[in-house]
């Protein structure tokens, strides 16, 4: 057979979906940007002001907004209004708290649950921009990120891609998001990479990269084409001397430190609100009047604080400033995204860590003399090191702050900060920002897609069904006939009730062949060794530890422990393929049923029934649906509507399913009834 040659076509879908993620996401994201500005211009009085420097017509920053059109009781309620519209808008959503930003589609790309539905989206991007607008101290990447994930979810429902695909495309969304948000397209790459899906292989990388390249390209057309900060770290020379780069380490570990303090702070923000239970606009509009009290003091602490960052940059924030912004910057992002606030903390965490490493400056200005673009280089090596902290993403900080200021000779302190930061953080904690969120749902973190892949992949999913078996009884002869009129070279044996009790390898038999007088009394209970079992629920991580055994060639698949009836069997070689497929994305596997002609008869108290997909399964894989809810039943088949009716499909384990689908169930009575009941509560009625 002739190979073929290239790559089929199938193989460039992928990017052309990217593209398409990336275009929409530039294109949201930026729209999104701009709607945000509208209403700080519309509150705040923000005026465009010409730069004695440039000669360029700017907007004004918004602190010098606050300080110079609102009063201190305008001050107290743009922000507590924001926040109370924004806690209004949630009513729509009834209570349900549906994914949304970075934290929630993380868990979704690792464990592949939970869905976006547009309605969702729409209502959280307004409830989003009433806060970030009003003023709230929170992130737009949140939101650009979310925008650009439901662009994503939204072509894959179309296209009908499988999970792993649809994962990635999600990712790419995510990192689309990123790069408009900072104008920075390789930062928003690796941050996808490094910290969402764990895995930097070329067919994970290329669609990602293209995706938030062409998403920097359209907020470049859009909005603006500089590096967010190269101006404010113009003043940096292009070489630091090496006590100073040594001097980084020192920074990064005591970012180490302020991340912990930060994320404790998050922490103990949400379980205040949590504690006082008030209805969402009450809390927001709380959460808006701390914003709005910490304002008539310090306008700096509003905003996701860009400008912020220029000022302390530029060595114009006295130092007095720069401690009062550290410590307010924090108390105003625990209000807003304690209080419920929907948006991001990447931009708040780094106004924290640029205020971090200039009061760390001062403080080593005390010992030796800095120059001006030294005190501003540790600004930047700040914001990198608590961003690695933070998230755990050391490569990502580095990156970022490269993009934002456009100064690479920064490479050797950030890389030391990052690297510091990073490891002092994880030695506190293990868990991230984003890790967090794992153990407060009760879900283990996969690392990466080959973990994802094992621990979502279950025995059930490649099982087969043609073990050899015998009783324990059965003679020397017969064991012999199985094993030659068969492939395999493992026979299980089986007592009366059907329960493994052990098998029979080829090599096992052997020793009697040379020996007629025992063939002919030897019985399968003489030649049985212990059975190796698992059962269908358990996943390829608890499987992969048993073949460390260099002799087991197989697995035997029983329904229970306690009632160890063979099922089928699962060889090694079967795992390591079904991790292949997934890992590399090449689905190879394929296989067919036959019945003989036989009418096939339902086992006693089962059904097989049609149900309408429960409104909680929506964007779930097949084998990602809860089995508390299943009961015992199984998918057999799924049936998506289309323009000649419905569409029978094969659930498959990484088969996605939507709104408007029907599921065909295998199961017992009570577990079949239970489902449809579940669907009469919850689900969309068929």
């Amino acid at each position: 057979m002739t190979k073929q040659k290239g790559l089929p076509l199938r193989a460039f879908a992928i990017f052309l979906l990217a593209a398409v993620v990336g275009v929409a996401g530039g294109l949201l994201g930026s729209g999104f940007q701009k709607g945000l500005d509208a209403i700080q211009n519309l509150l705040t009085g923000r005026s465009v002001v010409l730069d004695l420097d440039t000669g360029r017509g700017e907007l004004q920053s918004l602190p010098d907004a606050v300080r110079a059109n609102l009063s201190w009781w305008q001050t107290l309620l743009v922000p507590t209004a924001g926040g109370l519209c924004a806690g209004l808008v949630l009513l729509v959503l009834r209570g349900r708290k549906p994914p949304f930003g970075i934290a929630d589609l993380v868990v979704m790309v690792q464990l592949r649950k939970g869905a976006l539905r547009l309605r969702d989206t729409l209502v959280q991007m307004i409830s989003s921009a009433c806060t970030i607008g009003s003023g709230g101290s929170i992130g737009r990447e949140g939101a650009n990120s979310h925008l650009a994930a439901m662009a994503a979810t939204l072509l894959a429902r179309w296209t009908r891609i499988g999970s792993r695909p649809r994962a990635i495309l999600i990712g790419c969304g995510i990192a689309a998001g990123m790069a408009t948000s900072y104008n920075a397209p390789i930062a928003g790459a690796i941050f996808v990479m490094e910290v969402v899906l764990g895995n930097f292989a070329m067919d994970v990388c290329a669609p990602i990269v293209l995706s938030s390249v062409l998403a920097t390209i359209v907020r470049k057309q859009l909005l603006d084409e500089h590096a967010v900060y190269q101006e404010a770290a113009r003043s940096i020379g292009h070489e630091l001397a090496w006590s100073l780069v040594l001097a980084a380490i020192v920074l990064g570990a005591l970012c180490g430190f302020g991340a912990i303090f930060f994320r404790t702070g998050l922490a103990a923000g949400r379980r205040v609100f949590q504690w006082l239970a008030l209805p969402a606009p009450i809390a927001l509009a709380l959460g808006g009047l701390a914003v709005g009290a910490i304002g008539t003091f310090m306008p700096e602490a509003w905003g996701n604080g860009i400008d912020v960052i220029r000022r302390v940059a530029d060595g114009n924030a006295g130092l007095g400033v720069v401690l009062t912004l550290f410590l307010w910057k924090q108390a105003a992002t625990i209000a807003t995204v304690g209080s419920g606030g929907l948006g991001g903390i990447f931009t708040p965490n780094l106004v924290i860590g640029a205020a971090f490493g200039a009061l760390f400056a001062q403080a080593l200005g005390m010992v030796t003399p800095l120059e001006p673009g030294e005190r501003t280089a540790f600004v930047f090596v700040g914001m990198a090191g608590l961003t690695a902290a933070t998230m755990h993403a050391p490569v990502t900080a580095l990156v970022l702050v490269f993009e934002l200021t456009g100064h690479y000779e920064l490479t050797l302190p950030i890389m030391l900060c990052s690297i510091a930061a990073s490891i002092t953080a994880s030695m506190i904690d293990r868990d991230s920002y984003y890790s967090s969120v794992f153990r407060a749902k009760g879900e283990a973190q996969p690392g990466g897609i080959e973990d994802l892949a094992i621990r979502t992949t279950y025995v059930r999913d490649v099982a087969r069904a043609d073990a050899l078996a015998v009783r324990d009884t059965a003679s020397f002869a017969e064991v012999m006939r199985l094993l030659s009129a068969n492939r395999g070279d493992t026979v299980y044996v089986q007592d009366a009730a059907g329960a493994v009790v052990g098998r029979i390898e080829l090599q096992d038999v052997k020793g009697f062949l040379n020996d007629p007088s025992l063939t002919s009394v030897v019985i399968a209970a003489d030649m049985t060794r212990s059975a190796v079992t698992a059962t269908p629920e358990r996943s390829l991580a608890d499987l992969l530890p048993l073949f460390d055994d260099p002799e087991l060639r197989e697995v035997a698949v029983v329904a229970s422990a306690e009632s160890p009836r063979l099922l089928g069997r699962v060889r090694h070689q079967d795992v390591l393929t079904t991790l292949g497929d997934e890992v590399l994305g090449q689905q190879r596997r394929t296989g067919s049923v036959s019945f003989g002609g036989e009418d096939l008869l339902l086992p006693a108290g089962h059904e097989l029934r049609t149900i309408p997909l429960p409104d909680s399964w929506n964007g779930l894989s097949v084998d990602a649906l809860p089995p508390e809810q299943l009961g015992g039943a199984v998918a057999v088949m799924a049936m998506r509507p289309g323009p000649q009716g419905y569409e029978p499909l094969a659930a498959r384990p990484d088969l996605v399913l939507h709104d408007g689908w029907r599921l065909v169930v295998l199961g017992p009575r009570d577990a079949v009834r239970h489902l449809r009941a579940l669907d009469a509560v919850g689900g969309d009625q068929a």
